[in-house]
């Protein structure tokens, strides 16, 4: 380091005298870059925001309000650093200099783009679950289960890339997580599975809280949606906990998108009715069923042939997929056919046998 000054002008001294390794011109064009790119950057920053609020504020689309808020996200030191880089070419640096400011560059850096990325993805899942009309239970737990799997794999591709950069061989360090990966797989199948087919209720959205579902023997109202498992309210009032994977084996009936119950109920008449009076069935159990609100008969007919009974077959539609609401009609329905069964003389049937003996020698039947 040469401090002394020569003989000549200023300007022959700020040219050749050295300071750590740069002149005081060097460091004058350092300061100057410096402070013009940092002007530049807030400029662009507040003139760009400002213009963003004035455009966002004119548009219903919340996609200008997630720019604005990725944006207002770095902070003031962040802006110095870039300034600090641009200034920094016009200096002679040491190899232990760039060295130290690359990573800090890169951590600092590499920590700004994980928060972006968490946002966008949070951006992502929120109008995933939006779509998918979740309830604000089953939304908070969606949000909340996927953000955590995902946060965790941007820090693992986060850390590869830092180490990468420094000149680390992550080729083994990769190979390392590949046999572990291996070998926590093979030890927690039923986990990754649950955690697999938790997506597929997200995406597929084979039902959603609050919605009735029948998969036997499970019947009941599904109360959560979790990563592992899914909580389901039986008719009894107990709480069924049952894993993803089990449930999406099944042969799910959701009844909450049900918008009509189709009803098929079956009528045995004894075989000692007139053919006429079986002829009159269909119209009477269709008057019947015309007492019956929001019901549409579809259809009536002699089925078959029974041990003890002749069988007749009716189908109707309730417009409405309430059970109670079903059972109700079912009841009305059933006490009309009663009556006018009563009234034109036709007698159900019930199970009964017929024994016939015949006498040896005496020709005599019973």
């Amino acid at each position: 380091m040469n401090l002394s000054l020569n003989s000549g002008t200023f300007s022959d001294w700020a040219d050749t005298t050295l300071i750590l390794g740069n002149t005081p011109t060097g460091y004058g064009l350092a300061l100057a870059a410096f402070c013009a790119a940092l002007a530049l950057l807030y400029i662009v920053k507040n003139i760009g925001i400002n213009r963003l609020k004035v455009l966002a504020a004119k548009t219903e689309t919340d996609l200008d309000d997630l720019v604005i808020s990725l944006t207002e996200k770095f902070r003031w030191f962040e802006y110095q650093l870039v300034a600090l880089f641009v200034a920094t070419r016009y200096l002679q640096r040491g190899a232990a200099f760039d060295k130290a400011f690359k990573l800090l560059l890169l951590v600092v850096f590499t920590y700004r783009a994980i928060t972006i990325a968490q946002d966008l993805l949070t951006y992502w899942i929120n109008k995933v679950a939006a779509k998918r009309q979740l309830e604000d239970q089953a939304r908070t737990s969606v949000v909340k289960s996927t953000q955590t799997i995902l946060r965790i794999l941007l820090w693992i591709a986060a850390i590869l890339f830092v180490l990468s950069n420094l000149g680390v061989n992550i080729s083994s360090v990769l190979a390392g997580l590949g046999i572990g990966g291996v070998a926590v797989a093979l030890a927690s199948q039923a986990i990754l599975g649950d955690l697999f087919n938790f997506f597929v209720i997200l995406l597929d959205k084979p039902f959603k809280i609050g919605d009735f579902i029948v998969a036997d023997p499970i019947v009941g109202t599904v109360e959560h949606i979790g990563l592992k498992s899914i909580r389901i309210r039986s008719l009894s009032g107990e709480l069924m906990i049952v894993s993803n994977t089990r449930l999406l084996g099944m042969e799910v009936k959701n009844y909450k998108h049900m918008t009509r119950r189709r009803v098929a109920t079956k009528t045995g008449v004894v075989y000692q009715t007139p053919l006429e009076k079986l002829k009159k069935i269909p119209a009477l159990v269709q008057e019947a069923l015309a007492e019956v609100e929001q019901t549409t008969f579809d259809r009536c007919n002699l089925s078959g042939l029974g041990n003890f009974s002749m069988d007749f077959e009716t189908v109707y539609f309730l417009e409405s997929p309430d059970y109670n609401q079903h059972m109700a009609a079912q009841e009305k329905f059933l006490q009309g056919v009663i009556a006018r069964f009563q009234k034109e003389g036709i007698e159900f049937a019930y199970p009964t046998q017929t024994l016939y003996v015949n006498k040896v020698g005496g020709g005599t039947t019973q």
